[in-house]
């Protein structure tokens, strides 16, 4: 009975390892690049209806870029989908002279940021993993939810700064339908990047 004992425990331990190296080698899927914080760029845009997760959602929302999201146009949610992240500006790269004052708040990503298209803020790519301004990740704030206005500072609309991911206890809102078979936002109730995975990433990161 102890040496079945004993195999049970080995066997439940393997098993376990063999869950933790695939969620390991999810997170990993694609190459896209997935971190819990760091220095970001920002701008706005409108038409937020229709998001690449899915999900639309009456809180503050964004789009973030292409590397970060985890998925490509037309495949569908990426692991970002769904997560809250604390969005800080610091300044202005039009405007150096300007000292602020500058706002966080914290966004649910609901949307995709092509790299093609966008290449100036959302070209992030595995050769090249810097946009022109020099950021690893760029977050594009819903101005129909009210995201960009709370965010920038009047008459400024592209700004530089910081991001660190959050529990979604801390966003404001509420998810909305679901607009196509495949949406996710299980970013919301996943852990935090880079263990935890939520909607999983599709295809390839951006090259």
């Amino acid at each position: 009975m102890r040496s079945a004992y004993l195999y049970s425990i080995v066997t439940l331990s393997a098993l376990a390892a063999v869950a933790r190296g695939a969620v390991l080698e999810s997170r990993a899927t694609g190459g896209y690049v997935q971190n819990p914080s760091g220095s970001a760029s920002f701008t706005m845009y409108s038409g937020c209806g229709s998001p690449a997760c899915g999900k639309t959602a009456s809180g503050f929302t964004a789009a973030i870029s292409q590397l970060a999201f985890g998925s490509a146009p037309g495949l569908g949610a990426g692991d970002a989908c769904g997560r809250c992240f604390a969005l800080t500006g610091s300044a202005d790269p039009y405007s150096p002279a300007y000292t602020g004052p500058f706002h966080t708040v914290v966004v649910k990503v609901t949307d995709l940021c092509p790299a093609q298209g966008n290449q100036q803020w959302c070209g992030q790519t595995t050769a090249n993993q810097n946009n022109s301004f020099n950021k690893p990740v760029h977050f594009d704030l819903c101005e129909d939810t009210g995201a960009s206005n709370a965010f920038f500072p009047s008459g400024h609309g592209a700004l530089t700064g910081t991001f660190t991911e959050v529990s979604c206890s801390q966003w404001s809102g509420s998810d909305g339908g679901t607009l196509w078979n495949g949406a996710c936002l299980s970013g919301e109730s996943a852990g935090l990047w880079p263990s935890a995975v939520g909607c999983g990433n599709q295809g390839t990161a951006p090259n």
